[in-house]
């Protein structure tokens, strides 16, 4: 096996927002096992440093995104403490649901920034990096099926996440000529956010999924490892789901 379809990271940075906790935590987690520099990130400093703690190599960069110039000051910080930028994970998110008439202005805006445009600022502040580093890059935006067909109590989540879609293919479509791939992933796993880490729940949403179980944080992990590492060097603009075919219902 030649150097070009090895899954190893070594020496690249990557930040995974969102990742003190479920699938960001997992993503972090696995990306450091194949040798990645992991950039640590999430609200609280104190949980940021306690989980870089436990990951060889992790780098804890705390901080909110709550607007666009949070997301600018993010990956400033990230080049600030490692020096360089290779892999971003936008997997940070918020889902404040809610039927129409109950999705207050302050709501509508808080999931947007929060989902669409922080990460926008992430991907566009990023870029700039891949560019001056002229060694291209990878993005992953977690986005969600939501975002695809829509769901009941979700206007302003669903609107956020098929917006971040939308962004992965006209990014993908910009990048790739400097080296850079764009690609999302469509996550239903089991987390404290969606109440399936409880058994019964997720035995009930087992049965109804084609594979008859419920994908764990670390499926996702996987999926996110195969498409920053070189064996995806081709794959881009694409969505991906890792859900045991939750959105083929």
């Amino acid at each position: 096996m030649t150097d070009m379809m090895s899954d190893r990271l070594d020496g690249r940075v990557a930040l995974v927002t969102g990742s003190t906790r479920g699938i960001g935590r997992a993503i972090a987690e696995r990306l450091a096992a194949v040798g990645a520099i992991v950039i640590v990130h999430g609200r609280s400093a104190d949980s940021c440093a306690e989980v870089a703690s436990q990951i060889p190599d992790a780098i804890p960069v705390p901080g909110e995104l709550d607007s666009a110039d949070a997301g600018d000051r993010l990956v400033a910080d990230v080049l600030e403490a490692a020096g360089r930028i290779d892999i971003v994970v936008n997997n940070a998110g918020v889902a404040l649901d809610n039927f129409i008439t109950g999705v207050t202005d302050e709501r509508w805006e808080d999931t947007l920034v929060a989902n669409l445009t922080a990460p926008f600022a992430i991907i566009r502040a990023a870029t700039r990096a891949f560019k001056t580093q002229g060694t291209g890059g990878v993005i992953i935006n977690l986005t969600s099926t939501s975002g695809e067909r829509g769901n009941a109590g979700q206007s302003a989540y669903a609107a956020s996440k098929g917006g971040l879609h939308a962004v992965t293919q006209t990014a993908a479509r910009e990048l790739g000529r400097f080296g850079v791939r764009v690609n999302s992933i469509s996550p239903m796993a089991a987390t404290t956010m969606n109440g399936l880490v409880d058994p019964d729940r997720r035995a009930a949403i087992a049965k109804s999924l084609p594979l008859g179980k419920v994908a764990d944080p670390s499926h996702v992990a996987e999926a996110v490892a195969f498409l920053v590492s070189d064996r995806a060097r081709v794959i881009t603009g694409e969505l991906i789901h890792v859900d045991a075919g939750f959105h083929l219902s």
